[in-house]
């Protein structure tokens, strides 16, 4: 062999190399960022959420009093939860009967119960004699994931129907129709549940 026939080779062979090499570095790349994507995925699958773990649960007294108990089904704490609570007449006409927010500063770790509890003042003969309208109740929850270091918002839309014959009603979730009704009641009110004062 010659030596441009060794040079041919020897190109050739720089070329294979260059491309095997090439080829390995851009798998590595694409592995690193599977392995990034998985991981990302499954940091926000450990983030703290919280669900209702029964039916709201209304009490008749001197006022109306409405409780919810929230569970972290998350595998991250929450800290510095807050509440924005809205309650509002089904027909979305005139101010809300109820517009609170409320705070809890300790950590709520993994599988922990945190009640809000909002108050309607009243009197209870009125409540036992006369009918309550069905209401809307919207509960917006902000907390912080401390590991991840990043804000939630939750937002969760019921409807109390009321009160009838002296009975106290269902609460059940909104249906889709209703939440945009609802949001334009907002618009209208100017009430944003996830802004914080």
């Amino acid at each position: 062999m010659g030596k441009a026939s060794n040079r041919r080779l020897m190109k050739w062979s720089n070329i294979i190399a260059t491309l095997a090499t090439t080829v390995l570095a851009v798998t590595a790349l694409i592995t690193v960022y599977l392995t990034v994507a998985a991981w990302k995925v499954q940091q926000e699958a450990a983030r703290p959420y919280f669900v209702l773990m029964e039916s709201p649960k209304v009490d008749l007294g001197n006022e109306i009093n409405l409780e919810l108990k929230f569970n972290n089904v998350g595998v991250h704490p929450a800290v510095n939860l807050s509440s924005e609570t809205i309650i509002f007449d089904e027909q979305l006409s005139g101010k809300p009967i109820h517009h609170d927010e409320s705070a809890i500063v300790n950590e709520i770790p993994k599988d922990a119960l945190s009640s809000l509890v909002m108050t309607l003042p009243g009197n209870e003969s009125d409540f036992q004699q006369n009918d309550i309208k069905p209401h809307y109740v919207v509960v917006d929850l902000q907390y912080n994931d401390p590991i991840l270091n990043k804000v939630y918002n939750q937002t969760i839309y019921m409807k109390w129907n009321g009160i009838q014959k002296g009975k106290i009603q269902s609460t059940v979730h909104v249906r889709v129709e209703e939440k945009a009704k609802i949001w334009q009641y907002f618009e209208r009110q100017g009430i944003d549940p996830r802004v914080r004062n």
